[in-house]
């Protein structure tokens, strides 16, 4: 919260730690200003040449409020575009109906459920909003997924009990493309349904679309990015996906299979880096790497033994810039890490458990732009989206 007293800007925060106060009275004014500042824990090692990976929290972002008298749920994901423009999927359905009043009969003052689709621009400006079962027909039971391509086009995901589809947009919301389809479940294998998916990544150059398929069917799946066809899938090191291994509805999440690592549990996430593609296998807490046309090449794991039943690759996202980093996040202990790509060693983390600017709560997917800045989307109650900046130690 802020309150203007002549030219400065005073901050009511939480108490930060010693080294943070240390980090915000060496940042010069304006970031100091705008930031509440927690270092990152940077590890020793950290070549002199090489950022620190230390970052802080923009309270500046996203402005507010939102038009309309609108709230928004929990936040399942985030995208950057290749404008540098911030896309959100959220959840009307997680808001209470004393959040929504404003929409009963008879209303109250406060407040409306937002559109579940929302651009904002670098600043934080809402540029559009759309989206819903209001305006698309077999809309999602829970929007889990949002990844935005080098052609402009907005691929959403759902991830409740009778979504099994993928739909492709234009920036308005007008709908291209549908690949599978909404109902009951089909096979693990199932090359025409998914089965509560949770990610997406969309290679334009190669015109394919890649899905982390996900709470139910822990594959990945390949489909033509043009016209939806099918084109090949794969699990845990590469293998051909095994129609009988799936999870029932009651087991999904946590509750599913995991510390069995001949196997894949929630296939959480998937990006590219290069020409590598990036698997979180969440329960398990590792990432899978794979070329492309689903050859495996690698694991590497992160918090292995300390994130309990919900595992620790939440999210994964490449770090522009440096093809040889990767930031993941680990929502059971809100934390999120730069991480060596090539063997999973750990750069520098940011670990921050709470409901104040700076900590997270349930950090559910991250995304991050062309400066370094990563978007944090958080449920569970938590409802909102954090931007963290890059500290540079250099000048520090």
């Amino acid at each position: 919260m802020r309150q203007w007293l002549g030219e400065r800007t005073i901050l009511r925060q939480a108490p930060i730690s010693l080294a943070g106060l240390l980090l915000a009275a060496l940042l010069p004014a304006s970031a100091a200003a705008q930031a509440q500042t927690v270092a990152g824990d940077a590890a020793a090692d950290t070549p002199a040449e090489s950022p620190a990976y230390q970052y802080q929290v923009d309270t500046s972002w996203p402005q507010q409020p939102l038009p309309n008298k609108w709230l928004i749920g929990d936040v399942g994901n985030v995208s950057v575009d290749r404008h540098n423009h911030i896309w959100v999927v959220h959840r009307p359905s997680t808001l209470q109906s004393w959040d929504i009043g404003a929409s009963e009969d008879p209303p109250i003052k406060c407040c409306i459920a937002a559109p579940p689709v929302l651009e904002f621009d670098t600043d934080g400006n809402l540029l559009r909003a759309w989206g819903g079962p209001k305006e698309i027909e077999n809309w999602f039971d829970s929007e889990h997924g949002i990844f935005v391509d080098d052609e402009d086009h907005v691929w959403i995901l759902g991830a409740g009990a009778t979504d099994g589809q993928l739909l492709k947009f234009t920036m308005d919301g007008e709908l291209l493309l549908r690949i599978g389809k909404k109902g009951e479940f089909g096979a693990a294998d199932d090359p025409g349904m998914l089965g509560m998916p949770t990610d997406i990544y969309v290679d334009t150059a190669l015109r394919e679309v890649y899905v982390a398929d996900g709470y139910r069917n822990h594959r990945v799946i390949v489909f033509d990015a043009d016209n939806g066809a099918f084109k090949r899938q794969w699990t845990v090191y590469g293998k051909q996906v095994d129609p009988r291994y799936f999870s029932g509805a009651e087991e999904v999440g946590s509750r599913g299979p995991r510390d069995q690592t001949d196997l894949f549990t929630t296939v959480h996430c998937i990006t590219k880096i290069g020409q590598e593609l990036f698997v979180c296998d969440r329960t398990n807490s590792r990432i899978q790497v794979f070329d492309p046309d689903g050859t495996y090449i690698r694991e590497i794991f992160y918090n292995r033994g300390e994130a309990g039943a919900g595992g620790s690759t939440w999210d994964a996202a490449p770090l522009p810039g440096h093809p040889d980093r990767i930031v993941v996040l680990d929502g059971v202990n809100s934390e999120f890490a730069v991480l060596d790509s090539s063997n999973g060693d750990v750069i520098s983390s940011y670990l921050a458990k709470g409901r104040y600017a700076g900590q997270m709560h349930w950090p559910h997917q991250l995304a991050v732009d062309q400066q370094g800045r990563l978007y944090i989307a958080e449920v569970g109650g938590a409802a909102r989206i954090q931007r963290f900046v890059p500290v540079s130690a250099a000048g520090n």
